[in-house]
């Protein structure tokens, strides 16, 4: 073996096993930087139940003890929406913000993840798919609806990550009209976003938003308002932009000046409303 070769051969390990290390580092623990899992405080749903509209719904998954939260200012709801916030979010926190805003004919079950609130498990696609199969159901039974679900009278709304989780529920329960705010197009895209290259071939929590609206598209009659601010500091605007042009049959795309990312639904309530109110009318 030649000297030169043997320098070669040194010179592309010494710069491969850092990358290695690197790669696998970000693997392991890309989890926390996808998910932030917080537990409710003190008294806080004890509280929340005691308001005038509201449920709690326990239920469980293979993951452990569940809980989701039904909020239905109307006995005879004509909808019932499913709700899941961002990746730091509560579902409770969505609670005020849908009493004073969202249409008051339906009803709104907000979810929580694995691992967030009251609810036990880790976060992860898989597992969030099989609390979507427990949870919509649960919250049908809480309004003495009969399953299957009907997808004419269920809707979804998410904020950013529980955009995600919402397009996950719209393809298991055939739910074909909702609102979601700041989406991304796909966690492996959001590496070059994040990091500035492109490492979505290392990514294992996998969700693509663009694949769950083509196979919308797919079904006919679908219709997905997007609501993006174009000052978003955390996913960049120009992810909706691409979901609308991608999926132009099926996406409704709104753009809000100086919009944020975390206080979009303060910054532009009227057009969440006027959105709500038209993805609750059936085709």
């Amino acid at each position: 073996m030649s000297r030169k070769f043997r320098l070669l051969r040194s010179l592309v390990l010494w710069l491969c096993i850092p990358l290695v290390g690197i790669l696998g580092l970000l693997t392991s623990c890309q989890s926390k930087l996808i998910y932030f899992p917080r537990p409710y405080g003190g008294d806080h749903v004890a509280r929340w139940d005691a308001e005038p509209g509201t449920t709690v719904i326990d239920y469980e998954t293979r993951g452990g003890k569940q809980q989701a939260y039904l909020l239905s200012t109307t006995p005879k709801p004509e909808r019932l929406w499913l709700v899941c916030g961002g990746n730091g979010t509560l579902a409770l926190e969505w609670s005020d913000w849908l009493r004073e805003h969202a249409p008051a004919e339906d009803a709104w079950l907000m979810m929580d993840i694995p691992g967030y609130g009251a609810c036990a498990g880790k976060p992860s696609p898989s597992t969030i798919r099989h609390t979507l199969k427990a949870v919509v159901p649960a919250g049908m039974g809480a309004l003495g609806w009969s399953p299957p679900a009907d997808h004419g009278k269920l809707r979804f709304f998410g904020h950013s990550l529980g955009a995600a989780v919402c397009l996950m529920g719209a393809d298991e329960f055939d739910i074909r009209r909702g609102v979601v705010l700041t989406p991304f197009t796909s966690t492996m895209e959001m590496t070059k976003a994040m990091l500035g290259v492109n490492l979505g071939f290392i990514v294992v929590h996998r969700f693509d938003n663009r694949d769950r609206l083509r196979a919308l598209a797919k079904r006919g009659d679908a219709t997905v308002f997007i609501i993006h601010g174009d000052d978003d500091e955390a996913i960049p605007v120009g992810m909706s932009r691409a979901l609308a042009k991608d999926v132009p049959e099926v996406v409704r795309y709104i753009e809000i000046p100086r919009g944020r990312h975390n206080t979009l639904q303060d910054q532009a309530p009227e057009e969440i409303i006027k959105a709500m109110r038209e993805a609750r009318m059936n085709p």
